[in-house]
This record gives C-alpha cells, sequence and structure tokens, in this order.
C-alpha cells in the first residue's frame, strides 16, 4: 500500500516530465528525425530505463547518444562518498599544516530563490572550510534576490557581495565577483549549480601540490530538482585540439588568480560564451593545467537557460571566439561552425612544400591493392602525394599483372621485399628506399579504400603543424555504418583497443557519441597505423618502427615512443575511410595470434598501463569500447590527477604526469628532436 502511495504521488511530476521531453521531440522539427533515432537506440540499448534518461536530455544539446549509468548508481556513489571518502578527506584536511585560501566566484541576475539557497548551502557545506564565497549580482530587478543575499552574508562572514546598481551582463558581474577575491585560486560557481561536498578541498589539494594556472573537474548533469541524472561528463586529460573542436571543458573550472586578471578577466562585450573565450585565453597563457577526475560540480540544467533559447547565437559568437584565439595562436586556419551544435572545425590550408609518400604494403591480394589505389587517385585532389606499394614476395599471378600495370602506368612505384612477414621491418625499409624529399609518411594498409574527397587533404593540414607527431583517421567497417576505429586506448581489454569499435552510426552517420569523441579533433594516446599520417621529422626522431615488435602493437608502440618525444597524436573524424579488416592476414577470436609482441609492449610500456591513458577516463569500462560509465561509480579518497605542462623551451615542449609521480610526455614534438628515446 506504501508503494502504491508513493507511486502516485510521483505521479504528477513524472507526466510534467513526460510532457515537457515530449515538447522538446517536437519543438525544433529540424532535429525530429535525429531525436528519434536517438529515442530508439536508447530503447534497444537499456529499455524503459534507457528511455527515459534519453527522453530527459532532449533538453539538452550537449547530451549524448551513448548509455549512461542509471540515477540510482549516482544515489550509490553519494552514499559511499559520505561514508568511506570524505572521513578519510577530513583527516587529510584537519592534518594540514598551511592550508590555502581558495575564492568562489558567483555572479547571480534573478536567481530561483530555492536554487540560490540549494547553490549556497552546497558552498557552506564543503569540507574544506578554508574558502571565501564572491558573489555579484548583477542588479537583479527581482527584489527577493538582494534581499536574500544580504540575509546569507549577514549569516556567513565568508561571504562577500558586490551588488550592482545596474545591469552590465554576466561577464561585467563576474569580474566584480574576480575583484572581491583575496584567495591565490578562484573557481566558477553558476548561481543555480551545487557543488560536491569535497570540490574545494580537491581545488585546495591541487594548488598545494601542483601549482595549476589552471585546472578543471568532471561533472553530472542533473534535472532541475536534481533527482534525475542525464549525464556524467568524464573529461580527458587536458586536450588542445579538442577544446577548439569542442568547448569540453565546463564546469568546474578554476583559474590562478593573478593570471586572471593579468588577463582582463572575462571579456565584457560577451554576453554568451564568455566562459569559452576565457578558457582558450588563459590556455594560451597557462604553463601548467590539471584535470581533476572526478565529479565536484551537479550541473543543473533548465529550458530557461541562454544556451537553450539561444544556440545560433552561441554557435555565431563561439565561432568569432574561437577565430580570435586561432589568431593569437598564430595558426593559419579558419574556425568554422562543426557537424552539430556547439562543435566546430578548424580548416588549415595545406602550406606549400607539402607531399606524402603513401606506402602500402601487401603479399597478393592485388584486388584489394586496385581497391585502394582507385580509391585513393579518385578523392584526393588538392594534396601532393606518390602510391609506394611494397610487394612482399607475391606469388598470384593476377597480383603480379596488376602491380606490373602500375609500373607501366606511373601511377605507383612498386618495390619487391623479401623475407618473413615482419610489419615493422617492412615499412622501415619501405622508407629507407625513398629517393625523393619528402615531408610526410601515410602508412597505409592494403585494405582500406577512401570514401569521400578531402580525407587526406584534412590528416595533411593537421599534421603540417609542428607540434603534431601524426594524425589518424576514422575507420568503418565494410557495412560503412560501423566504426572500426576511431583512435587507440592504450590499456583498454589488457594492453589497447580502438575506440568506439562496434559502434553503429545512424544513416547520415552523424553521431556525435560521447561528448562528441566520434566528430572531434582531438589528442589521443595511440592511433592504428592502418591509415596512419606521420611527419617525416617524427619518423626520424624515433628512428620508426621497432622491429622487435614484428606483428602486434608495433604500431602503438610508434606513437608511445612519438608522445614521448613531446609531439601530439591526433584523431581526425573528417578523414573516414573503410578498413576492410583482416581480409589479408585473418582474424583471430580469442586467443593472442602475437604473445611475444604483447608481452614486449606490456613490459616496455609497463609505467603508462599502470598509470592508465590520460585520454581515458578511470570511470570508464576498461573493456568496453564505447565510453561506457562502470558502475558502481568510482569513488576514492585517492585520485590521480592529471598535469599537463607547457615547458619553457617552447611551444613544441609539453608534457603530462600524473599525480602519483610516474611521468608520461605528451603533446608536441621535443625541445630536441633527433634524441633517440629511451623506451
Amino acid at each position: 500500500m506504501s508503494s502504491t502511495l508513493s507511486t502516485l504521488r510521483k505521479l504528477p511530476h513524472k507526466l510534467r516530465q513526460l510532457s515537457r521531453s515530449l515538447y522538446l521531440l517536437a519543438a525544433d522539427p529540424r532535429q525530429l528525425g535525429s531525436n528519434s533515432r536517438r529515442l530508439w537506440r536508447a530503447w534497444r540499448t537499456g529499455g524503459s530505463q534507457m528511455l527515459k534518461h534519453q527522453l530527459l536530455s532532449l533538453g539538452h544539446p550537449d547530451a549524448p547518444t551513448v548509455p549512461v549509468a542509471p540515477t540510482d548508481a549516482w544515489q550509490d556513489y553519494q552514499q559511499r562518498l559520505s561514508s568511506e571518502v570524505l572521513p578519510v578527506l577530513r583527516a587529510e584536511i584537519a592534518a594540514l599544516k598551511q592550508p590555502v585560501s581558495i575564492s568562489i566566484l558567483v555572479p547571480t541576475y534573478n536567481t530561483d530563490p530555492a536554487m540560490l539557497t540549494a547553490m549556497v548551502d552546497s558552498v557552506r557545506a564543503q569540507i574544506y572550510p578554508h574558502w571565501e564565497l564572491c558573489i555579484a549580482d548583477d542588479a537583479s530587478p527581482k527584489p527577493h534576490v538582494r534581499q536574500m543575499l544580504q540575509e546569507l552574508a549577514a549569516q556567513e562572514p565568508r561571504i562577500k557581495l558586490h551588488l550592482g546598481e545596474s545591469n552590465h551582463g554576466v561577464s561585467h558581474a563576474s569580474n566584480r565577483a574576480l575583484a572581491l577575491a583575496t584567495s591565490p585560486f578562484v573557481v566558477l560557481l553558476d548561481h543555480d549549480d551545487l557543488l560536491q561536498p569535497q570540490a574545494i578541498y580537491r581545488v585546495a589539494q591541487s594548488v598545494m601540490a601542483d601549482d595549476p594556472d589552471m585546472l578543471y573537474s568532471d561533472e553530472v548533469l542533473v534535472s532541475p530538482d536534481g533527482k534525475e541524472v542525464l549525464q556524467y561528463f568524464h573529461r580527458p586529460a587536458f586536450s588542445p585540439e579538442y577544446l577548439r573542436s569542442h568547448p569540453y571543458i565546463v564546469h568546474m573550472a578554476g583559474f590562478r588568480t593573478a593570471l586572471l586578471r593579468s588577463l582582463g578577466g572575462f571579456d565584457e562585450t560577451l554576453g554568451i560564451s564568455q566562459d569559452y573565450d576565457l578558457i582558450l585565453r588563459v590556455s594560451e597563457a597557462a604553463s601548467r593545467i590539471v584535470h581533476l577526475p572526478e565529479i565536484l560540480y551537479q550541473w543543473r540544467t533548465h529550458t530557461g537557460s541562454a544556451g537553450h533559447d539561444k544556440m545560433a547565437q552561441v554557435m555565431s559568437t563561439s565561432t568569432a571566439v574561437l577565430q580570435r584565439h586561432l589568431d593569437r595562436s598564430g595558426v593559419a586556419a579558419r574556425s568554422a561552425p562543426g557537424v552539430s551544435f556547439n562543435f566546430f572545425e578548424t580548416q588549415h590550408q595545406i602550406a606549400d612544400g607539402q607531399r606524402v609518400a603513401i606506402i602500402i604494403p601487401t603479399k597478393n591480394y592485388g584486388s584489394l591493392v586496385r581497391q585502394c589505389v582507385d580509391s585513393i587517385r579518385a578523392t584526393v585532389q588538392h594534396a601532393a602525394y606518390d602510391l609506394i606499394v611494397i610487394d612482399h614476395a607475391s606469388t598470384e599471378q593476377a597480383s603480379l599483372d596488376y602491380f606490373a600495370q602500375l609500373e607501366q602506368e606511373g601511377t605507383a612505384t612498386v618495390l619487391r621485399y623479401q623475407g618473413p612477414f615482419n610489419f615493422s621491418a617492412i615499412n622501415n625499409w619501405a622508407v629507407r628506399q625513398l629517393t625523393r624529399p619528402y615531408s610526410h609518411y601515410l602508412f597505409c594498409n592494403n585494405d582500406i579504400e577512401a570514401l569521400e574527397s578531402g580525407w587526406l587533404e584534412h590528416m595533411l593540414s593537421q599534421c603540417q603543424d609542428p607540434s603534431v607527431g601524426m594524425v589518424g583517421a576514422q575507420l568503418l567497417y565494410p557495412d560503412r555504418t560501423s566504426i572500426q576505429h576511431a583512435g587507440v586506448c592504450v590499456g583498454a581489454f589488457g594492453i589497447a583497443e580502438h575506440y568506439g569499435k562496434f559502434l553503429k552510426l545512424p544513416p547520415d552517420r552523424v553521431d556525435i557519441a560521447f561528448m562528441g569523441r566520434l566528430v572531434s579533433t582531438h589528442e589521443v594516446s595511440a592511433v592504428t597505423a592502418a591509415c596512419l599520417l606521420m611527419r617525416k621529422e617524427t619518423f626520424d626522431a624515433i628512428d620508426g618502427y621497432d622491429e622487435k615488435l614484428a606483428v602486434g602493437f608495433g604500431d602503438v608502440d610508434l606513437c608511445l615512443r612519438t608522445l614521448q618525444l613531446g609531439w601530439r597524436v591526433l584523431y581526425c573524424p573528417q578523414a573516414t575511410l573503410v578498413h576492410h579488416e583482416s581480409i589479408t592476414r585473418g582474424k583471430a577470436e580469442g586467443y593472442d595470434p602475437h604473445p611475444e609482441d604483447s608481452a614486449l609492449f606490456a613490459s616496455r610500456w609497463r609505467d603508462f598501463l599502470d598509470q592508465g591513458d590520460p585520454y581515458f577516463h578511470p570511470a570508464f569500462e576498461v573493456r568496453h569500447t564505447c565510453w561506457l560509465v562502470r558502475t558502481p561509480l568510482h569513488c576514492e579518497a585517492s585520485i590521480n590527477r592529471r598535469l599537463f605542462s607547457r615547458s619553457g623551451l617552447g611551444q613544441r615542449m609539453q608534457r603530462l604526469s600524473y599525480s602519483a609521480s610516474v611521468s608520461v610526455p605528451l603533446p608536441q614534438a621535443a625541445a630536441a628532436a633527433g634524441t633517440q628515446p629511451s623506451a
């Protein structure tokens, strides 16, 4: 009887939610088809529970189409946090000798009374007591706001107020809050959101240990009443290219106070996208950026927010903001809207002097090579390239006849290779035979098929950046609707696996997946050599492939050694090709086809594997390829902060390390290019 009454009491709330979701479904006819497909995929994936979460997410343009952990997982996490983690952190706080103060900046305007109270309560409930709450009201016309703020400040001496007399916008109010701050580090909090109880302590931990210029955390998107979880936003380590493709850093963000003031704070000419502009400007100047891989922020969504009402303005303003960032950074490129809301493309022009050697090893399978070569010739129009086919002792007459035809036509150079199969040795040998000067090498399997014009131009335009060592493509299975490769997660399934593998795409092939990972150019730890574009300079500096890895993981090792010298590795979704995977050498199921290679790779990169891929998140299931949040949710007293630092040696030297002290060099090329790394 009690359960029935409880259900009846919840019925009006559920009906309101359903009504709101159906309204949002029909509100934009242009999105009706894609939203309907999202709902169908949610039903197929997770039944009624997932359908409910997907319906709720329609009100938020950033909500992705992959499954989220159910709401009860979040409730369980909160209980474990309170009982298991917070007592440990409170003991750490009590033992601090010289705690640092943190300022929390909040602009307010006509804030709902309940939300304002809840926001302030979440700050006062922080287990770390060394904070100040700097609130600047932008002349709210509703009288309750000023009155409530004055009452709250009277109750709490750590609250500082600026009460504006005239309205100037959120950027102005945020700068007024910044002017109130007396702490060396500030964090941003929206007037209608909530902090997790450990949030400010996690910031203070990083400030004291890492000395960051900027930091950011993960967050959870919840319904206005906070009872429904719409999405968990688990972010990677700092990724400059990802930030240019999508403002993936939202909440919670924090900054060194002196740096923020030196940059002039928020741009008061911006009434929207001001946070994105600020983060881009800080990222240009910051030497140390820290990611806190923990949910520290509850983002309460509601349909009245500016992001929902002004999507077109958000896109135009953010595109302009991004263009100014590119100009300041000296990047000769144009910012343009991407394939979905809040996604962007950086369109580079290919500089003079770029030429690519496309290296295609094969043994027989002339029909596959013909398909590969013909598709490249049909789709590459504006990039200079030469085709180099490596004939590894072919015996099929039809294949030999085709290779002879290529030579007679002058379509490709055919080189003959003898010896046992060793993928690394074959590619290294091929590079040594080249006599023409090349800026880049494209390592290409014989079972690759290009689909659309411009794919190589996209990859080359990214890889001409001196900070980029290699670029990988998006690869599809032969059905052309399933992802085969969207970058490589090092450590997945024990050693390495492709992101997005087996994920089915909708008919228009546009699916942003988790936080846009399928449609955003971004840094990854590795890409597959089935279609990998690499700078000659980088290849020479790391001495090419390691021939001790004859078959397995030679490409992943190649990528990690590239990272070790400081170059970036990018995944480029604008280059989409078909990979007719395993037609050539067969597909091994249920066993490791190259255990010696696997053992050598695991031994060489043990520290990296133990620490975890910085572009993967500890909250994800490591035996899943599509960013599945594991349950029960990750909840530990100790977190592995990911520190990105830029050396004073120049733009090309950047490193990423962990709070656990193991150093993993990442993005951008070596300060001393040509130095042989020790693996």
